[in-house]
């Protein structure tokens, strides 16, 4: 089942149709669904699509050089062929590519650079000699976004400036929930976003036709889940050893955490060790450093550690802390009636998310009638601001609330609010300001405020109905 990516057949769509030579790089985290897309995409086209896996470089080049054998010749090919080197099998593409367009899959790139270091040059070379000058459409597919970035997108890398379009596919965003949960209200939407994020892998995982908790139950809490143990399986894919440490860090910040120091005291380790695991799971795209959003760019200030993907935030919450319970078939009654009464807690800080990326996309549709320089949130020492979204050069800038409660969004929320873009202004004078409130319900707030300029009101259905 594959669902939503339109915008992303588009641009390899457009791309195909140009006629000319391209390396394509495709790349993004673990489940994202770069195979999927790809498979999608390439359906109907001349194609040899090879899925590479951890193995020997003879095994690998014997694999590859029988998908070419066999699509050239329109039947299976020898079980012992292959070519003697990585540059003849680049070759045979060439000749298939000289007049027409051929595309060609390296799916797992990583793992044929893991079984072959030399390759990116040899492949770089049979691009400078001949490929380029064919009608091949290469595709180098990868989840180990280090080796990419080493080994394709890196100034000092042998293909830097070969590839003709690098493409980081990341996961999809709440307004694309409704295609695999079609019964959902919007709040259902909400929550469901904020425990399985945007990773197709996890959304397709659930049944569509149950309720989110009972989901959790089945699909998270239960060992024969097969969400159960994803976290530990990415994670032992990603840093090939001990990730226990890991974990731990992880868990601390899922669990309030964000600045280094607090991170390593709750999860036992030294600042020093603790420094080099959070820049190893920023560079897999696991967590993301944040500055907050000043009046004045400060580069110096500094910033906190967070979760990116909601499901990694809620399995560290949630499963791992009751892991060996849930995995003799424990407590799952006990944890999921505990999530019940958290959701709300749960849902908060995603709504929060969700409302920085639609203030984004309410700005490119001219709901909010100016571009950003940046967005993100703010915070001093006693005071925080959700949502900033600031253009320095017209000195305009947007402040937003995101609340997740039952209960109407009130008159004093929007106070706060002016009060802390106030200090954010710091009694500078001159800037054109905006406030955004997301909220399940509002109540005289909107009355007293919506009719004024400047001031926007989203609701879950607002979101949904944005693309």
């Amino acid at each position: 089942m594959f669902l939503n990516r339109t915008r992303e057949l588009g641009y390899l769509g457009e791309r195909y149709a140009a006629g000319r030579a391209e390396i394509v790089v495709l790349y993004g985290r673990r489940r994202v669904g770069k195979s999927a897309l790809l498979f999608e995409w390439s359906e109907g086209k001349p194609c040899i699509f090879f899925f590479a896996r951890r193995a020997d470089k003879a095994t690998l080049l014997g694999e590859f050089s029988r998908a070419i054998r066999t699509f050239s010749s329109n039947g299976p090919a020898p079980d012992d062929f292959t070519y003697p080197s990585w540059g003849v099998a680049f070759s045979a593409l060439a000749e298939l590519a000289a007049e027409r367009r051929l595309v060609v899959i390296l799916d797992e790139f990583p793992y044929l650079v893991e079984a072959d270091p030399e390759l990116p040059t040899l492949l770089q070379r049979e691009w400078d000699l001949r490929l380029q000058h064919t009608q091949v459409f290469l595709v180098l597919s990868g989840s180990i976004q280090s080796v990419v970035q080493q080994q394709v997108l890196d100034p000092t890398a042998p293909l830097y400036r070969r590839h003709t379009w690098p493409f980081e596919l990341k996961p999809l965003t709440l307004a694309d929930l409704p295609a695999f949960f079609p019964r959902y209200a919007a709040e259902q939407l909400v929550e469901t976003f904020a425990v399985l994020g945007g990773m197709p892998y996890y959304l397709v995982s659930v049944d569509p036709q149950v309720g989110l908790l009972t989901n959790i139950k089945r699909h998270i809490l239960a060992p024969q889940g097969s969400l159960f143990a994803e976290v530990r399986l990415q994670l032992h894919e990603e840093l090939r050893g001990d990730i226990e440490d890991n974990l731990a860090i992880l868990r601390a910040i899922a669990g309030g955490a964000h600045r280094r120091a607090d991170i390593a005291r709750l999860a036992g380790l030294a600042v020093r060790s603790t420094d080099h695991r959070l820049a190893t799971l920023v560079e897999l795209g696991i967590l993301e450093y944040r500055r907050a959003v000043e009046r004045i760019r400060n580069a110096d200030r500094w910033g906190a550690y967070h979760l990116r993907d909601p499901f990694f935030r809620f399995w560290h919450q949630w499963v791992l802390p009751n892991e060996d319970y849930l995995a003799i078939g424990r407590r799952q009654d006990e944890v999921a009636d505990q999530i019940r009464q958290a959701l709300p807690r749960i849902v908060a800080p995603i709504w929060e998310e969700v409302a920085r990326h639609h203030v984004l996309v309410a700005s490119a549709d001219r709901v909010i009638p100016f571009h950003f320089e940046e967005i993100g949130s703010w915070w001093s020492g006693d005071a925080q601001i959700d949502v900033v979204g600031v253009n320095r050069a017209e000195r305009r800038v947007l402040f937003g609330e995101a609340k997740w409660t039952r209960e109407p969004m009130t008159e004093s929320v929007l106070e706060k609010l002016i009060d802390r873009g106030n200090r954010w202004l710091g009694g500078d004078t001159g800037w054109d300001v905006h406030y955004a409130l997301f909220a399940r319900e509002f109540g005289q707030v909107r009355e007293s405020a919506g009719q004024e300029p400047g001031f926007y009101f989203f609701k879950p259905e607002d979101v949904l109905q944005t693309r």
